[in-house]
């Protein structure tokens, strides 16, 4: 059998008077899940620009330039 990763970003509405953070990230872990800080999810500057780097260096397709653009906006907006 193969396994495959999913990514999910999910927000969720909660009163913050009745919990702190270590509750609610403890609840989330004994649920199965993995709560990660948005500043360290996700591709820095530098990582979009590296994959910018290795899709030039690679033959130019429909889908190569289209990935390309996504990083383009992302990386310099």
């Amino acid at each position: 059998m193969t396994y495959k990763t999913v990514t999910v970003d999910v927000d969720v509405d909660i009163d913050l008077d009745e919990f702190d953070d270590s509750e609610l990230i403890d609840e989330m872990n004994q649920r199965g899940y993995t709560c990660i800080k948005e500043a360290e999810a996700g591709l820095e500057r530098e990582d979009r620009q590296h994959l910018i780097e290795m899709l030039d260096k690679n033959t130019e397709t429909w889908y190569t330039r289209r990935v390309r653009d996504k990083l383009m906006v992302a990386c310099h907006g």
